[in-house]
């Protein structure tokens, strides 16, 4: 269930118009948990990191979208680090620049629209 759900975000990645490069930097399947982590470049020389940790219902432990312009500037970053408790939708935020504002919890479907609606 998680290899395929893996399999499935690379195809995403693989499928989409906006993608010019993807580069798998670690990626480990276990019984009951697992996470990837992946670096997509894009037709703006821009990188997405992805890094998802999921159990075996596929349920995101942890996350991080990381939008760097291509002089690795922050552009965008949704995660759920618990650093920022004042925010009402914690753990779950969005850095955009210096700013962090509440989030939703993102799907990585939903952050490549957003991404390719940017571009």
């Amino acid at each position: 269930m998680i290899e395929d759900y893996f399999e499935f975000l690379k195809k995403i990645v693989n499928k989409n118009p906006s993608v010019k490069d993807f580069r798998l930097v670690r990626e480990f399947i276990g019984v009951d948990r697992g996470f990837i982590r992946f670096v997509v470049e894009l037709i703006d020389d821009s990188e997405l990191h992805v890094f998802e940790y999921v159990d075996s219902n596929l349920h995101r432990i942890d996350y991080s979208y990381h939008l760097q312009n291509k002089e690795k500037i922050l552009i965008i970053r949704w995660d759920n680090a618990s650093h920022h408790p004042e925010i009402k939708t914690f753990p779950h935020h969005v850095h955009e620049g210096d700013e962090i504002k509440p989030s939703d919890v993102p799907t990585f479907v939903e952050i490549l629209k957003k991404i390719g609606n940017r571009m």
